[in-house]
């Protein structure tokens, strides 16, 4: 029987080897996959590097902040008014602390605060480092460093602190943290502050630390200065309160400036904090009231009446009006506080501060046909009430003028001589000073100069022609003189111009408070070369006396001889001055 045997089967050939092409990608691939890996070990090991070497051998690191120092704050004679004073603050690594009743004992007697504070914190969940006590002093803290306490760093502070205790509420306070929270701290804390430092700290399971790496220097602020003067801001805060003890006043403020730059010299309100120190007082002893608080400014109001009418030349001197016992206009009656009926000139109105004449003068002279006190409305506008001075400090309020169209037919009785309008004691006292300054309106300021910076930039407008002010400013002096409501404004050896101002404060129902007064004197010297305007204002005088001559007057006096004299100014009448 013949065998079958199978069929052999061809060999397979062999594949071909793969393209140029497809190599080309293969090597793409791999070298994208390779790319990733490396990109992925670099990563670990040198940007996280730290952070898994730290998890790997317990190492810590700690980011370490230093305070920029603050920049001080300068009178204009160069005296620190604010300053920071070198401090530190004690920090600490909970888990790196051997001994935390030692540790808690040596910084309670440092700072001053109890055991128990600085146990809450230090014991406090889930922190890694804790400031356990801040501002120390830098030999208290000292100390605490000599003792090579494990868990514990030191981080230079600073603490701020004010030497004069002089204008408190116009210099302000800062936080724990030394941000600015009012006054001039706040609003220069920008270039007071400074930018803080920023380290990191690595240290090894021990607390020993294993190197510092300076990610950001620290930058301190700028010093900033003012016009502020330690001489007549100490006397200013002596006669506000001085006179309000004298009258049982609600409040008294005072503001000194010098007329051709818009310094600030002095300012000061009372009540105060005692002591001059901020965080003592109360929100009613911390109010700037030159800038915060608005009041009808009466007859020192009469000033822009007079200034609009000789500015346009609708008022001269000369200019007579008929003043009698009383004026009616509508449903509205006018009177003199103390009448003298019969024919005056504009000077002499001013000069007895005729509610009358003054009103009248505007009635007849600052009108358009149809439209009575247009004008005026406009010069209300142009001298700046109703609108901020932009002075540099925080807080101020516009003041209140109502809008032309919304008088009423008795308004030409009221505006002109300073009722149905707000202002506040700044704006007066930039009116005046733009009177003194020939007609050249200038911002009122504190600060003069920032250190790195120069001299602060000042907004200045003529708003006036210069003959038109001197004019103004001469019968102001009439109103010092012996014939005037201001004569008690005297100063002995200079000649002085300024203006008397009476008041009723509104009661709640919108009329007029017989009991309850605002005494106002606001004025300049010498009278053709100004170095110093000064205004008081006295809030409810008690006792009996409140005619703004009467209770202001003597205030004013006071005060602006000695800032005359702690300026230099030469006097100008010196056949007058007593010995």
């Amino acid at each position: 029987m013949a065998t079958r045997t199978a069929p052999r089967r061809r060999p397979r050939a062999p594949q071909a080897l793969a393209s140029p092409r497809r190599i080309r990608w293969l090597l793409v691939a791999a070298l994208i996959l390779l790319g990733v890996c490396l990109a992925r070990a670099v990563q670990m090991q040198v940007v996280q590097g730290g952070f898994y070497d730290t998890r790997a051998s317990g190492q810590h690191r700690n980011e370490i902040v230093t305070p920029a120092q603050r920049g001080a704050i300068l009178d204009r004679d160069g005296y620190r008014l604010a300053m920071t004073e070198a401090s530190t603050t004690i920090g600490a690594t909970p888990s790196l602390i051997d001994d935390p009743a030692r540790v808690i004992a040596a910084v309670s007697e440092a700072s001053g605060e109890s055991p128990d504070a600085i146990m809450a914190r230090l014991r406090a969940e889930g922190v890694q480092h804790v400031d356990l006590a801040r501002q120390v002093p830098a030999a208290k803290a000292k100390r605490v460093e000599s003792l090579r306490l494990k868990g514990l760093d030191f981080v230079s502070d600073q603490r701020r602190i004010y030497p004069s205790a002089l204008a408190a509420p116009l210099i302000g306070v800062t936080d724990s943290d030394g941000k600015g929270l009012a006054g001039l701290e706040l609003q220069y804390d920008k270039v007071l502050r400074g930018k803080a430092g920023v380290e990191v700290r690595t240290a090894d399971p021990g607390g020993n630390e294993i190197r510092v790496t300076e990610t950001q220097p620290m930058i301190p602020g700028r010093t900033v200065s003012t016009g502020i003067s330690r001489q007549v801001q100490t006397e200013a805060e002596r006669v506000v309160a001085d006179t309000r003890a004298r009258y049982r006043a609600k409040a008294v403020t005072a503001i000194v400036l010098e007329p051709a730059t818009g310094e600030i010299v002095a300012m000061a309100s009372s009540p105060a904090p005692a002591g001059g120190d901020y965080r003592a007082g109360t929100a009613n002893q911390l109010r700037l009231r030159a800038i915060t608080d608005q009041y009808e400014p009466g007859s020192t109001f009469k000033a822009v009446t007079m200034g609009a009418g000789l500015a346009t030349g609708r008022i001269t001197p000369s200019t007579k009006v008929e003043v009698g016992d009383s004026w009616t206009l509508y449903d509205g009656v006018l009177h003199d506080a103390h009448p003298d009926p019969g024919v005056k000139t504009a000077a002499e109105a001013l000069r007895v501060s005729s509610n009358i004449g003054v009103a009248k003068l505007a009635y007849q002279h600052l009108s358009t046909p149809g439209h009575p006190d247009s004008v005026l409305s406009q010069w209300i506008d142009r001298f700046g009430f109703g609108a901020p001075t932009g002075i540099d400090l925080p807080g101020e309020v516009p003041g209140t003028v109502l809008p032309y169209g919304q008088w009423s037919g008795t308004s030409p009785l009221n505006i002109p001589i300073g009722h149905g309008v707000a202002a506040t004691p700044i704006q007066i006292a930039r009116l005046y000073a733009t009177i003194a300054n020939d007609g050249v309106q200038v911002q009122p300021h504190v600060v003069t100069r920032i250190d790195g910076q120069g001299p602060v930039d000042v907004k200045r407008e003529r708003l006036m022609p210069a003959r038109a002010a001197r004019t103004l400013a001469q019968m102001l002096e009439g109103v010092v003189s012996d014939q005037g409501t201001g004569s008690a404004a005297a100063i002995p050896g200079y000649s002085v111009a300024g203006k008397t101002g009476t008041t009723k404060k509104l009661e709640a129902d919108g009329t007029y408070s017989n009991t309850r007064y605002l005494a106002w004197f606001v004025g300049f010297a010498p009278v053709r070369n100004p170095k110093v305007l000064t205004l008081v204002m006295v809030d409810e005088p008690r006792g009996g006396d409140y005619y703004g001559g009467d209770v202001a007057g003597p205030a004013f006096s006071t005060l602006t001889g000695r800032a005359l004299t702690a300026l230099g100014a030469q006097m100008d009448r010196p056949d007058t001055a007593t010995g």
